[in-house]
């Protein structure tokens, strides 16, 4: 009886064993459902902590233990009942069950990796079209970025372009401006000389040659121009040439913006009176007197400031036409 006993409580606690291995397996399971495969579980008396293992060796631990557990308990359930059919029967029921059971656990193993599997490879194709898509984004940017710096450089280049047309503008603007007050001061200039000057106010005419024509009778520049060259020069003793000369740069004086040096420079290129003045081209008028002042400045007889512009003999041609 005893040895019975002792069989009896040795199959209980081995049949409460392979529960308690099935529950941890079925715990196993879940854990690996909800944490995956690569996570650890940890075994705990209240708050004390024995272990830890990884939940995939924790479920393959806890199968193998029930099927010993199992296969221990069934031995010992055999020994100690008689060998009857339907016991012989219910082990066999019991063992297919067993073996159900352990399909129905290697199909669910089967499904959850290929089930990570899947995952895997979604997870992947959605990497991989992110991935894409950022990389078709960046491009699209560079591209518009692109797009925009050629357009700032173009814009650049315009407005440099523009710049330097306003600039030449504005140098142009300024050359007519100081052109136009330059004819408008010439236009505001009154002639060095009237009919009313007096010969002694006549620069060009030496002292001793104004006593002299003041006793002949002439004592202003209208006098002057009204008497005959040849005839002054008897009276005075002088010669005819220097007399037609000084009547002539009188003549020119009396045109405004012409003083004596440009007047001299008039007679030297043959220009004698105002109506020779008002028939010339400014264009080569300009041309000759440059020429004959530069040779002035070269032999000191004329300061480089007195060499007229262009247009100052345009306003010279405008003013004897008055």
């Amino acid at each position: 009886m005893p040895a019975k006993r002792i069989s009896g409580a040795l199959t209980w606690v081995l049949g409460l064993l392979t529960l308690i291995g099935v529950l941890n397996s079925f715990n196993a399971l879940i854990q690996m459902n909800l944490n995956g495969n690569s996570a650890t579980a940890y075994f705990a008396i209240f708050d004390v902590t024995l272990g830890s293992l990884n939940v995939e060796a924790y479920l393959w631990t806890s199968i193998i233990m029930t099927f010993v557990l199992f296969t221990t308990t069934s031995f010992s359930i055999y020994r100690g009942l008689p060998l009857e059919p339907q016991i012989m029967q219910r082990i066999a029921k019991v063992e297919e069950n067993l073996a159900a059971n352990s399909n129905m656990l290697e199909n669910t193993q089967i499904g959850f990796f290929r089930k990570l599997e899947d995952l895997g490879k979604q997870t992947d194709e959605t990497f991989q079209k992110i991935s894409s898509n950022l990389q078709e984004t960046k491009k699209e940017l560079a591209d518009n970025l692109d797009k925009q710096k050629n357009a700032l450089q173009a814009i650049e280049k315009e407005t440099e372009k523009n710049a330097k047309n306003v600039k030449k503008q504005a140098a142009e603007l300024t050359k007519i401006k100081n052109t136009i007050e330059q004819l408008n001061k010439q236009d505001n200039e009154k002639p060095k000389l009237t009919g009313e000057t007096r010969i002694q106010d006549y620069k060009n005419v030496p002292p001793s040659l104004a006593a002299k024509l003041n006793g002949i009778g002439v004592v202003n520049v209208s006098e002057l121009l009204a008497m005959d060259s040849a005839t002054i020069a008897e009276k005075t003793g002088g010669f005819p040439e220097a007399i037609a000369r000084l009547q002539a740069q009188a003549q020119l004086l009396m045109v405004p913006g012409i003083d004596e040096k440009h007047s001299e420079l008039l007679v030297r290129f043959g220009v004698t009176s105002r109506r020779e003045l008002a028939n010339q081209d400014p264009v080569q008028l300009y041309r000759g007197l440059v020429g004959i002042a530069k040779t002035s400045v070269e032999q000191g007889k004329m300061p480089a400031s007195k060499i007229p512009t262009i247009e100052d003999v345009s306003s010279w041609i405008k003013q004897a036409h008055l």
